[in-house]
C-alpha cells in the first residue's frame, strides 16, 4: 500500500494493510502452528479485528466448518467483510467480547488473538469464552508479553504520553500500554482457570515484525493505531504536528531497528491453550 493510499484509507483499512502483513499475519501463523483447528469445527474468533486470523481459521476448518468473527469496532468488521475468504463460511458480527451474542455450548473452539488484554472486564471475557464452548472444546488466547520485552513500543509510549496531552487527547499511560498489559503468563493462566477451564498450557513464541516504508514508520504506525483509538486523528492539523513530535522523540530507537527501507521489530507473545 503506497503512502498516498494510506492517507486516503480509513484507520481500519490502514490497520489491515500495515499491521496485517507486519504483525498479525505472522502471529496468526504461529497461533495455528501451536493450536490448529480441526476440519469441520465450529469456531469463534473473538475480537477478530479485520479478520486476519478469522480467514486462516476458515481455511483450516474447511468447507464443512463454520467460523464466526466478532469485534466491538464496526469499522473493523466492515473491512473484514470486504476481504475474500476460502474454506468454511465466515460470518462477521459486531459484538462485545464480554457479552457474546451466542448460546451456550455453540462452538468447538474459541480463538482470541491480541484482544483479551483490551477488555474492560477480562474475567468476564474469559468466562464468556468458556460459556460458548461445547464439551471437549478449547480456547486459544494470544497476548503480547510486557513492554519490557518490546523496547521500541516502550519508547513510543514514552513519547506519546506528553504529546497526546498537548494534542488535547486524554489517554492515560495504562491505555497506551494496553497491548502489552497481559504479558504475564501466570496472570493469563489464572484468568483462564478462574473462568472454569481445567487445563491451561502457555507457549511462548517470537516473531520479527517487518514494517515497510521505514521513512514514514511512525506516521503509518500511529495512523493505523487510530483504528483502536480514533481520537488520535480527530483534529488533522494537530495530529500532523503530533506526528512530527513523535518522530523526533523516537528517531534514534527507530533507527536502531532499521534495516534498509524496513523497520524490523522483534515481538514476543504468549499463546494459551485452555481445555
Amino acid at each position: 500500500m503506497s503512502r498516498d493510499a494510506v492517507a486516503a484509507a480509513s484507520p481500519a483499512q490502514a490497520y489491515q494493510e500495515y499491521f496485517g502483513p507486519a504483525i498479525f499475519e505472522p502471529l496468526a501463523a504461529k497461533v495455528l502452528a501451536v493450536a490448529p483447528p480441526a476440519a469441520g469445527h465450529r469456531i469463534l474468533d473473538v475480537a477478530c479485528g479485520t479478520g486476519i486470523l478469522t480467514r486462516r481459521l476458515a481455511e483450516a476448518a474447511g468447507p464443512g466448518g463454520q467460523v464466526v468473527g466478532i469485534d466491538i469496532n464496526p469499522a473493523m468488521i466492515d473491512v473484514a467483510r470486504a476481504q475474500a475468504a476460502t474454506g468454511a463460511p465466515v460470518e462477521y458480527r459486531h459484538g462485545d467480547g464480554i457479552a457474546l451474542d451466542a448460546p451456550a455450548a455453540t462452538f468447538d473452539a474459541v480463538y482470541c488473538q491480541q484482544g483479551l488484554q483490551f477488555f474492560p472486564d477480562r474475567p468476564a471475557g474469559a468466562r464468556e469464552m468458556r460459556r460458548v464452548l461445547g464439551d471437549g472444546g478449547r480456547a486459544v488466547v494470544a497476548t503480547w508479553r510486557g513492554l519490557d520485552h518490546h523496547p521500541l513500543y516502550a519508547a513510543l509510549a514514552d513519547a506519546e504520553e506528553p504529546h497526546l496531552a498537548d494534542l488535547g487527547v486524554r489517554i492515560g499511560r495504562d491505555e497506551l500500554e494496553a497491548p502489552f498489559s497481559l504479558g504475564d503468563p501466570d496472570e493469563l493462566t489464572g484468568l483462564l482457570h478462574g473462568a472454569g477451564f481445567a487445563h491451561v498450557r502457555v507457549h511462548a513464541v517470537s516473531l520479527e515484525a517487518c514494517f515497510a516504508d521505514a521513512d514514514h514508520f511512525v506516521e503509518r504506525m500511529e495512523y493505523a493505531y487510530a483504528a483502536v483509538i480514533p481520537r488520535f486523528t480527530e483534529d488533522p492539523a494537530s495530529f500532523a504536528a503530533y506526528l512530527q513530535a513523535i518522530g523526533r522523540a523516537t528517531a534514534q530507537v527507530v533507527a536502531d531497528h532499521r534495516d534498509g527501507d524496513t523497520v524490523v521489530v522483534p515481538m514476543h507473545a504468549n499463546i494459551a491453550i485452555a481445555a
